[in-house]
């Protein structure tokens, strides 16, 4: 299994999950340009994807779905509408060829935010963000996976600083907003197992963050829990460069 992340953060989020004969596109907050560039660069086409999955409705994750018209968008109940939207239901799993997609209920201002799990017979890959906080349960089915794209959005600090209406800086700081680097640490400590090579941290913010501030965050936040990080990649997904993880080998 491997991925492509094309953009991650508040001015755009599309993934492309690749594992052997399956191609998922997550989101498209990206223009369809962007993202045939970024497709033709890996020698792909939009033709290749089976299909779409929606986190949720923010402008930001959707801003070129309407430029897709035949390929089949998965997502959550009042999240997108059109003749090839299907819903799904959080923790209600299904299967696409060999592959496993459980959706996972989030905590944000959205109708339906969801996070994935994907899994075939070998790996395990988590993709969550948008979400003020992770649930016991779902931090349990999110246990020790291969792979991680996972949100840590801010530095509280830095967000206080910034010149964003209060209304708003308690809004990305609330359960229904977006998860700061402590708390994305403090998660992935309980989370990450013996199976977790690869951690990208995601859907940074470009005023409130930095790729080099959330990196260390995470490092230290793991060290101090006594995590050995000798095997252990932990990288950032930027918002205007592709990122690509996952067995690269296959």
């Amino acid at each position: 299994m491997k991925f492509y992340i094309f953009a991650s953060g508040s001015k755009g989020n599309a993934t492309l999950i690749v594992d052997k004969n399956v191609r998922i596109l997550i989101d498209l907050g990206i223009s369809r340009k962007q993202l045939e560039d970024h497709l033709k660069s890996i020698h792909s086409s939009i033709d290749e994807i089976d299909f779409i999955l929606l986190t949720h409705e923010h402008i930001d994750h959707i801003k070129g779905i309407e430029s897709i018209h035949h390929t089949p968008i998965y997502g959550g109940k009042n999240t997108y509408a059109c003749a090839n939207y299907r819903v799904i239901e959080p923790y209600v799993p299904f299967k696409f060829r060999h592959l496993t997609i459980l959706p996972i209920e989030l905590s944000h201002d959205a109708y339906t935010p969801l996070g994935f799990i994907f899994k075939n017979d070998k790996e395990k890959l988590v993709y969550i963000t948008d979400t003020g906080y992770l649930s016991e349960k779902n931090m349990k089915l999110a246990w020790n996976a291969n792979y991680y794209i996972l949100e840590s959005n801010h530095n509280r600090k830095m967000l206080l600083k910034t010149h964003r209406p209060v209304y708003v800086k308690e809004r990305i700081m609330s359960e229904f907003g977006h998860m700061s680097n402590e708390d994305a640490s403090l998660y992935l400590s309980e989370m990450i197992g013996d199976q977790t090579s690869q951690v990208y941290l995601a859907h940074i913010s470009q005023e409130a963050n930095t790729y080099e501030l959330a990196e260390t965050t995470c490092k230290k936040c793991l060290m101090k829990k006594k995590i050995n990080l000798d095997n252990l990649v932990i990288k950032t997904a930027k918002q205007f460069e592709m990122c690509v993880g996952g067995d690269c080998e296959n």
